[in-house]
């Protein structure tokens, strides 16, 4: 598939669905009214930070890449991040976080840029993670563009999910997300956007298996992705191999995530 479109994935840490809807969220129910969305795509299991974006960038399970904690372990068998293969397939990847244990999603040397204010625990630090990616996409264009947002996570757990401060912070995550895409408008480039969560939580915890934990949102927008609500499951795992495909860039034999395809206009 010839690469037509950029693709940017937005990951808002600990965001419940039933806290997404509830929040003040204009730019999120924009993307579900135009694009395609389901409210019960599922995390992995342990349902904690690290493990779950080594899933959600190298799409495997938790069993096969043996990060179990938020706490960074070289994989004993090797298997490549959706970042390192748009890199090796000659695309520009962008990466910018506030939660400097995600350093380690794809190897060394295969981001074009690597922007990383340690800082989820203000608003602030989703906002400066925000600027930062908008001023450089109108600076230097990216195939693939990564934004994670951490604050929403950090607020579960000092006031609860589901919390007014809780809510509150997922509007602030959602006037981030809109601050980018009104870059990405201005590049002159079409867009296609995959916007989820790593887990949930419930009371001021997360990790387990329970459904507040494990239900995550799974939003798609852009020229590529057919509107209406998806039926299809997805894991998280799966969008590694789904913004490969959106990429034109071919899975990797390692990976197990499906592409969605009914998401997919083609």
């Amino acid at each position: 598939m010839k690469l037509r479109d950029g693709v940017v994935l937005f990951s808002i840490d600990g965001m419940r669905p039933d806290g997404m809807m509830q929040a003040h969220t204009p730019v999120i129910d924009r993307l579900m009214a135009e694009g395609a969305y389901t409210l019960t795509a599922q995390s992995v299991m342990p349902s904690v930070t690290l493990p779950c974006h080594t899933s959600m960038l190298r799409g495997v399970d938790v069993t096969r890449h043996g990060i179990t904690s938020n706490d960074f372990q070289p994989l004993a068998r090797p298997v490549p991040s959706v970042i390192d293969s748009a890199h090796l397939a000659g695309l520009r990847t962008g990466f910018f976080f506030n939660w400097g244990q995600l350093r380690d999603l794809c190897a060394p040397n295969r981001l074009d840029v690597s922007y990383c204010y340690n800082d989820a625990y203000r608003p602030e630090g989703d906002w400066k993670v925000a600027r930062s990616a908008a001023e450089h996409l109108l600076e230097e264009d990216f195939d693939l563009l990564f934004v994670y947002l951490g604050y929403t996570d950090e607020c579960g757990h000092e006031h609860g999910w589901m919390s007014p401060q809780y809510l509150d912070a997922i509007a602030n995550a959602d006037a981030c997300v809109g601050h980018v895409l009104e870059a990405c408008s201005k590049t002159g480039r079409e867009r296609n956007v995959l916007l989820l969560s790593d887990h949930g939580g419930h009371g001021r915890s997360h990790g387990t298996e329970c459904d507040e934990d494990m239900n995550i949102p799974w939003v798609m927008h852009g020229p590529e992705i057919k509107p209406g609500p998806i039926t299809t499951q997805p894991v998280l795992y799966d969008a590694c191999t789904t913004l490969a495909h959106l990429l034109g860039i071919t899975a990797d034999r390692y990976w197990d995530g499906r592409v969605i395809h009914e998401a997919l206009r083609t």
